[in-house]
């Protein structure tokens, strides 16, 4: 007695792989976009977590933090909001904080006198910039370190609509039809330290206030989200005090580059146009979410800011006291 054998043929073997190449090909773009819907939700919540952040600071202090303590290289906005993001042991660390190179304010951390430590060198390198705090990444960008390991991360306190460093500049020309230059939450010309310190321990003395925001803390952008650059390119690299801040000159995701002293690669094939600035820099709001990107409003809501915002209502939502209201309803 003879028994039928039973099994595939090759042709349906083919046929079988090519439906689930076909299903599989269906799912992906599927999966890939819940996965950025979580990444864009993280994000979100980093954003939420940094407005708490700073009116913590605020409820201490009185103030906001400055964007710069001292310039380029002695630290930025992300030291003094440690404590309030759970990491006040990294910020007991962190050394000479508003001093300069002769200038040592033995603060948070005390160092030997004779030492004045910038963010890149140790024992700051050793303690703090070489972390990457999540707190400050965006999970849908692609994380660098483009000098010495030292960390870049995804967020930036809002300057205004002119420069985003070291001053109240205009941006580039040509500048639009009823374009008021104005200062945002963190006015780029506010610093920790303005005169050489003598006398260590220094007393820092900001001047960016939640009263000063007269414009309403619900219409004015308190932090924005940035892209890190890739390789050498030092867009992201929040210690340093020329990328810390971000402009509301251009809208997110804008094609037109941003400009920084050095340093930059000119990648606008994936949303990181480029060139090396002179007399101002300018740094957009930038992310990998599609159609625009999140920003934390003075109040500490955060609102997804679309691409195609009237570019105008998007200067006046990036300044705080310049007398234009507006919202985002608008």
């Amino acid at each position: 007695m003879k028994f039928k054998r039973s099994g595939f043929t090759l042709v349906e073997l083919l046929v079988v792989i090519a439906i689930i190449g076909i299903l599989v090909g269906l799912l992906l773009p599927a999966v890939q976009a819940a996965r950025e819907a979580a990444r864009r939700i993280q994000c979100s919540n980093n954003l939420k977590q940094l407005g708490l952040a700073m009116h913590n600071h605020h409820d201490s202090l009185q103030k906001l933090p400055a964007l710069h303590a001292s310039g380029c290289c002695w630290g930025t906005w992300m030291i003094p909001v440690l404590p309030y993001l759970e990491q006040g042991n990294m910020f007991n660390l962190y050394q000479n904080y508003g001093g300069s190179d002769t200038v040592n304010t033995q603060y948070p951390g005390s160092s030997p006198a004779s030492t004045f430590p910038r963010y890149g060198s140790a024992p700051n390198s050793t303690n703090v910039s070489t972390k990457r705090l999540a707190a400050f990444t965006c999970p849908s960008d692609v994380p660098n370190a483009p000098l010495s390991g030292l960390t870049s991360h995804n967020y930036s306190a809002m300057t205004g609509n002119g420069s985003s460093y070291p001053g109240l500049v205009n941006g580039p020309a040509p500048l639009p039809a009823g374009y008021i230059l104005g200062a945002g939450m963190f006015d780029p010309r506010n610093q920790e330290n303005v005169t050489p310190v003598t006398n260590p321990p220094v007393k820092f003395s900001g001047k960016n206030r939640f009263g000063n925001v007269t414009d309403g803390l619900s219409n004015t952008i308190m932090i924005g989200e940035n892209l890190q650059g890739s390789g050498t390119d030092l867009r992201g690299f929040k210690w340093w005090g020329i990328v810390a801040g971000v402009s509301s000159f251009y809208t997110p995701n804008s094609r037109s580059p941003d400009r920084i002293s050095q340093n930059c690669t000119n990648e606008p094939a994936i949303n990181l146009p480029c060139v090396v600035g002179t007399n101002f820099y300018v740094m957009t709001v930038r992310s990998r979410h599609t159609g625009g990107a999140q920003v934390s409003m003075g109040d500490g809501s955060v609102q997804f800011i679309s691409q195609s915002i009237d570019p105008m209502t998007y200067m006046r939502l990036g300044t705080a006291a310049d007398g234009q209201v507006v919202s985002l309803e608008q």
